[in-house]
């Protein structure tokens, strides 16, 4: 499922089409809505192959888009969790959306 991706600019999102607009994985907290940010598509499917039972739909996989398309998506959202690890209890840092984008938006 994640074996499309190439090449190892830029994050990873996991993905799924829900009718015609695509969904990406994220979760409610009490600060808002987060969405998952991995770094590379190996953390990505780790993540995905522990906790897919819990989550719901079919046809998830690894999306890499460009850095203005990931900006247009968490413009959806409040917070980013980068690379949340699968296992339950470990401490997970978010950040928020304007504090991402800028980051990307710096030059490396």
């Amino acid at each position: 499922m994640f074996e499309y991706l190439q090449g190892d600019e830029g994050y990873v999102l996991l993905g799924r089409m829900e009718g015609n607009v695509p969904g990406y994985l994220s979760y409610s907290a009490d600060e808002g809505e987060v969405v998952c940010v991995f770094r590379g598509a190996a953390e990505a499917e780790e993540f995905y192959m522990h906790w897919r039972a819990r989550i719901p739909g079919e046809g998830w996989g690894a999306v890499r888009p460009s850095t203005e398309d990931l900006i247009r998506v968490l413009e959806n959202f409040d917070l980013v969790s980068v690379s949340p690890k699968p296992n339950p209890g470990v401490t997970e840092y978010l950040y928020t959306v304007e504090d991402f984008v800028r980051t990307l938006r710096e030059p490396r």
